[in-house]
């Protein structure tokens, strides 16, 4: 028997103008999908964090863990990826251990980086030592939430004799997870010993799995965090036809900030309706489950998560996938 996976729910509270829906009305809804998915039995939520775009991309993403925390009882709560550099690391330590004692004990960190030059030049940090400034929070966050009196001296941050409390309810501390996408990056994460929030495919978790065992790592030890667009309709073409232009619009804007990140001759990456249509899962009830169940068994992970909610895709639309697939697929996947 195949072993069972998590399935968890993806929002990033995206709201742009065209939408023309108050950012009040848009949030109730968005906190009413997280009501639906815990009570119908899907097992995460997690939030992606961006700064300083025209669509309210996440930022607050703390605040909304803390609100998610004391309206949820049962899901764990993580972020897809929190970008590391743009926290002080001992108010982020703070932070976390607050919203983990809140939700009982069921946070989880994706750490990441940033790359939008935007970003580094609004928070006044210098996009080269994004690494270096990661990996100092990580080592940070992870001596406060011992709950004892600690000193750190590194090349960004210097202090003595920091105490941070209340100290987390998971042991040793929250779940923390990397999320990277190069191989090297990849590595890394494994080197940290932290587990994998992934958005890639079958090579890269077999390279981060690899890793693991390379330095003496059990792999099923960690989680394996994957995702994946996902829309029910009574048809793909439907599907297609609901989703479309708010498909478009976020690869379009993802476009713009990679190709902006890449060398300066790099052409703007230019979406691709039917690449975005072959990635994604849409259609009927029973083809999502049998693709799902594809994909699950070419790719190793131990959770995946599902984006329904699309930049301007009508919040009632989202909704009604969601129950959708409460209701026509997850049962079966649960019996695989």
């Amino acid at each position: 028997m195949t072993k069972p996976i998590k399935f968890g729910y993806m929002l990033d509270f995206r709201n742009p103008h065209e939408s023309r829906i108050s950012f009040q009305d848009f949030y109730d809804a968005m906190f009413r999908q997280i009501d639906f998915a815990e009570s119908a039995g899907l097992d995460s939520i997690w939030l992606t964090e961006h700064h300083f775009t025209d669509d309210g991309y996440l930022s607050a993403v703390m605040p909304t863990l803390a609100a998610i925390a004391a309206r949820t009882k049962r899901v764990t709560l993580g972020t897809y990826v929190l970008l590391a550099p743009f926290y002080h690391p001992l108010r982020l330590a703070e932070d976390a251990a607050v919203i983990d004692v809140i939700s009982h004990g069921r946070l989880r960190l994706g750490i990441g980086m940033g790359y939008r030059a935007e970003e580094f030049d609004g928070f006044q940090v210098s996009q080269k030592t994004r690494l270096s400034r990661t990996l100092e929070t990580i080592e940070i966050m992870k001596r406060a939430w011992t709950g004892e009196t600690f000193s750190f001296e590194g090349k960004h941050f210097k202090f003595r004799d920091a105490r941070v409390l209340p100290r987390p309810v998971s042991r040793p501390h929250p779940e923390l997870l990397w999320g990277g996408m190069t191989d090297k990056a990849i590595q890394r994460g494994a080197g940290l010993g932290l587990s994998f929030a992934c958005n890639l495919g079958a090579r890269e978790v077999q390279l981060y799995r690899e890793a693991l065992r390379n330095l003496g790592k059990d792999p099923d030890g960690f989680s394996i965090v994957n995702s994946r667009l996902l829309y029910i309709a009574d048809s793909a073409d439907e599907a297609w036809d609901d989703i479309r232009d708010a498909a478009m619009y976020q690869a379009e804007l993802y476009g713009k900030w990679l190709s902006a990140n890449l060398a300066a001759n790099q052409d703007w990456i230019l979406p691709d309706p039917e690449k975005i249509k072959r990635a994604a899962v849409l259609g009927p009830p029973d083809f999502v489950a049998e693709r799902l169940s594809e994909i699950i068994d070419a790719t190793p992970m131990t959770e995946l998560i599902l984006n329904m909610q699309l930049p301007g895709l009508d919040p009632a639309k989202a909704m009604r996938s969601l129950e959708r697939f409460a209701s026509d697929v997850l049962p079966k996947l649960r019996r695989r």
